[in-house]
């Protein structure tokens, strides 16, 4: 998120871009740790969810770091469609798991996105 939104002139840092990008592969680093547990350890469909979440995850950081061409809008809608692949995978994981309730449903609002404002500062 820092690195797209210091890119974009969204946000200012302190931090050098190539800080940001470190933070980036480390990040990176622990979520494949991640990744790999829940193949050893879940469900298939903990597993597509854990695949689809981090393909959408993927389409962050390649954005970010300028892999991934887009707009302001597909930034937030891949930011969005993460969001959602978070709380896929966690009612999968809960069902897995044998825990009862949703993070979504009647007893939840629907929630989107906290992001800041789409205009750029002058």
């Amino acid at each position: 998120m820092q690195l797209y939104e210091v890119k974009e002139g969204l946000r200012e840092s302190d931090q050098e871009e190539r800080e940001i990008l470190a933070e980036m592969s480390e990040a990176g680093r622990l979520r494949g740790r991640a990744f790999e547990r829940i193949m050893l350890l879940a469900g298939d469909e903990v597993i597509e969810a854990a695949h689809e979440l981090n393909a959408a995850a993927l389409k962050i950081d390649w954005q970010a770091s300028g892999k991934l061409s887009g707009t302001l809008q597909e930034w937030r809608d891949r930011n969005r469609a993460v969001f959602n692949a978070i709380n896929e995978f966690h009612d999968a994981a809960r069902q897995d798991l044998g825990v009862s309730g949703s993070v979504r449903g009647e007893q939840h609002p629907q929630r989107d996105l906290l992001l800041p404002p789409s205009q750029r500062n002058s």
